[in-house]
């Protein structure tokens, strides 16, 4: 048979089907179920932790597969005796020693096992339950939370990702274990310093190098972190924004989707299952990163294929062969895959950056008022641009000039020290200008050049701009506004209210005082909170919002804005001017009407501002509705899926304030993580809330969380990650879902277990 070509993919276990056929038989024959961990040894075997076989299987050199731990049911037991008798329970990572013994990470009995050459299995580290406790002492008294991960170092110490409690734990030969990474706080910080004091956020994966340092897949940091010998640690690949993004470029510079697993080969290359984008990724020593294999479709491999231009499903383990051959576990497919000679593969030069300006100017501006005109420039390709080679040069018409300074009419911007990052980052090219007192009214056509050097593919990079400039009526300054409140807000204890100051002008004078500082204090037993906007609803272009720049001081009690309140200048400021700001009732805020708040306009005399509190809390009132329905069919033994979705809306007349959420799964399913993905509708934005397990992870509770204290009208979603049981029942279940202490809402999702 004709040898493979270096970096051509193949299957080496598993015909795409889930389940469990007799041992004996070719690798690629048989049904596996979810292969969570690979292995290989010096001898050509590969080892595979079917997480939800719950079994250890092994392919030998001539493709024969069998099982060397676990009977296939879930649980623990067995020590002592054989270990293809033994119960595991989600087996994930395996990692072999010199003397042939196999350490298995059992995730969900939270105990490392050791198989013996002569196939005995044994615990070495954790006595149960589920928690975090033992350093300093005896690797079989302490207790884990979810490992998912092992690797030996040169010296035979054991490091185990320990992923429920965001460490990474080192049990040396002595049998001593101890925390080398991670506080047990999820989170991200502590680069440059001592690893054990840096925090890390679901540890999924890790590696001991050639040259000696430990690399760990920080999973929701979306980063792969090192840990010298000296025990600093620091960040070798992704920039923490979830994402694709960056090959040919420094690591550090890319984007990462849930690294999930990491290993590196004799010649210090690093390869990370990099599983949010269906891709496997290879850090080369000197820091460059490309992709190995994946193309970024889901999907299932093309056999003989090269591997960086097919696909694959959810590469979520990764394990390099003494040969240089890589493996990986996709679990989606339920297949390993093999990239032949995957050490030697040289990836291909990466396409030249791609970039555009996109244009800012206006339509029209008021002489005398500041306006932006320029370009910011975009990379929309996958190579960084070098703000070196960059230049934007904007020669002003005769009229118009800088705003903020005097340097003629041609104004340049370098971007020395700057990198373009690949698909999406910008530079800013724009500038701050205005018309000369003098200016007529009229066009100004100005010319806009981005300069460039470099091999750089620019796109769009002359242009004019033109504007025309107004010449309004005499303006006058805040004085001539007339402002007053809109409404009386009404909130109970705890709750928030929204109240309108109106700005209008005399007869649709117009006015135009400039950025004014605008100092509110709130009326007693109430402080500011939110952001504040501003609403133009009458203009011809449709109402006209956007937010205020401000700050909150003093406990709430101070709310400062920074706007410039103009009216009846151009098209796009016809009065009225509506300011819309939130204020929240204290806790212990007497009933009543309070009339002591205030906004004073710059040199304006202050403006009175009322606001009512409650006797009895004001009903709330939530909608909740089940969404991203797609998602709801899960298979046993899956990991890390997100089968629910709830959208919450606000159907009330009131704030929701901050609310206590419960979430509970049924038999079969159970929450992955302590805390859930949410996504605020209104800010197109993802948050992630912090959370608690309880009842054997089947409750998760999120207490007081403000991200929910929603406006009318206003939505939001909460997903949590979530695990299915390998002998969860088939058929649909129900995930419940509680707002409020007591609660106000209830609602629940369907979701449905395939066998």
């Amino acid at each position: 048979m004709a040898q493979a070509i270096p970096g051509t993919i193949i299957t080496v276990a598993g015909n795409g089907q889930y389940g469990f056929v007799a041992d004996g038989g070719p690798a690629t024959d048989t049904k596996i179920g979810t292969p969570w961990g690979v292995t290989a040894d010096e001898a050509g075997n590969l080892y595979i932790a079917d997480h939800s076989g719950e079994r250890v299987r092994k392919v030998a050199p001539d493709g024969k597969i069998s099982t060397i731990a676990g009977n296939g049911t879930g649980g623990y037991s067995g020590d002592g005796g054989k270990a293809t008798a033994a119960k595991l329970s989600g087996p994930h990572g395996t990692v072999i020693d010199r003397s042939g013994n196999i350490y298995i990470a059992d995730r969900k009995n939270d105990r490392i096992r050791m198989v013996a050459p002569g196939g005995t299995i044994t615990t070495v580290v954790g006595e149960g339950p589920r928690g975090y406790s033992g350093d300093g002492g005896p690797a079989s008294a302490a207790t884990l939370n979810l490992p998912e991960s092992v690797a030996l170092d040169d010296a035979g110490n054991l490091y185990i990702a320990d992923r429920g409690n965001h460490r990474v734990r080192k049990v040396a030969p002595d049998g001593t274990i101890n925390t080398v990474a991670g506080t047990g706080t999820g989170g991200y910080s502590g680069d440059g310093g001592p690893a054990f004091a840096a925090q890390l956020n679901d540890p999924t994966g890790v590696t001991v190098g050639k040259d000696g340092n430990l690399y760990i897949a920080d999973f929701f940091n979306h980063r792969v972190r090192k840990v010298t010998p000296d025990g600093t640690i620091s960040t070798v690949a992704g920039n923490g924004t979830k994402g694709y993004s960056g090959d040919g470029v420094p690591a550090l510079t890319t984007t990462l989707s849930n690294p999930c697993s990491v290993d590196m080969d004799g010649s210090g290359n690093l390869y990370i299952a990099d599983r949010g984008n269906c891709r496997v990724r290879k850090v080369a020593p000197d820091g460059i990163i490309t992709t190995i294999a994946g193309d970024g479709a889901a999907g299932a491999a093309d056999d003989g294929a090269p591997a960086m231009n097919t696909h694959l499903h959810d590469p979520v383990a990764v394990a390099v062969a003494p040969s240089g051959d890589l493996y990986i576990g996709d679990v989606s497919n339920y297949r390993v895959y093999k990239v032949v000679g995957a050490s030697a593969v040289v990836p291909p030069v990466p396409p030249i950056a791609d970039l555009y300006g996109r244009y800012v100017l206006p339509v029209t501006a008021p002489r005398g008022q500041e306006f932006e005109l320029g370009a910011t420039i975009h990379n929309r390709g996958p190579a960084i641009a070098s703000g070196e080679d960059i230049t934007v040069v904007l020669t002003l018409a005769d009229g118009l000039e800088c705003a903020h300074h005097s340097n003629g009419r041609r104004l340049t911007r370098t971007f020395a020290g700057t990198d373009l990052a690949p698909h999406s980052a910008s530079l800013d090219g724009v500038f701050r200008v205005r018309a000369t007192d003098d200016a007529a009214p009229g066009v100004y056509e100005s010319l806009l050049e981005i300069q460039y050097g470099g091999d750089l593919n620019l796109k769009d990079n002359t242009a004019v701009l033109p504007v025309t400039v107004v010449v309004p009526e005499p303006i006058d300054g805040e004085h001539a506004l007339i402002v007053f409140q809109d409404n009386l807000p009404k909130a109970a204890p705890g709750q928030s209210a929204r109240f309108h100051l109106r700005f209008l002008a005399p007869v649709g004078q117009p006015v135009n005082p400039g950025d004014l500082d605008q100092r509110l204090s709130a009326p007693t037993g109430f402080v500011f909170t939110g952001r504040p906007t501003y609403t133009y609803p009458n203009t011809a272009m449709g109402a006209i919002t956007g937010e205020l720049k401000h700050d909150i001081r003093d406990d709430g009690r101070t709310l400062i804005i920074r706007h410039n309140p103009h009216l009846n200048t151009t098209d796009t400021d016809n009065a009225p001017l509506l300011y819309a700001i939130d204020l929240q009732a204290e806790d212990d805020a007497v009933p009543g009407v309070v009339s002591d708040g205030s906004v004073s306009i710059g040199q304006r005399p202050p403006v009175q501002i009322r606001a009512e509190v409650t006797g009895t809390p004001v009903e709330v009132s939530i909608s909740i509705v089940q969404t991203q329905l797609h998602k709801a069919n899960v298979k046993r033994g899956q990991s890390e899926v997100y089968p629910v979705s709830f959208k919450l809306t606000n159907t009330g007349h009131h704030s929701t304030g901050a609310q206590d959420v419960v979430l509970t799964a049924p038999e079969g399913l159970w929450f992955s993580k302590n805390t859930t993905g949410m996504y605020r509708g209104e800010h197109d934005d993802e948050i992630e809330l912090t959370a608690e397990r309880s009842d054997g992870n089947r409750t998760l509770t999120v207490r007081g969380a403000a991200a929910l204290n929603l406006k009318p009208g206003q939505w939001a979603s909460i997903y949590p990650a979530m695990e299915v049981e390998s002998n969860a029942p088939a058929g649909p279940v129900r995930v419940d879902l509680q707002i409020g202490n007591p609660p106000f809402a209830t609602g629940h999702a369907t979701v449905t277990i395939g066998s």
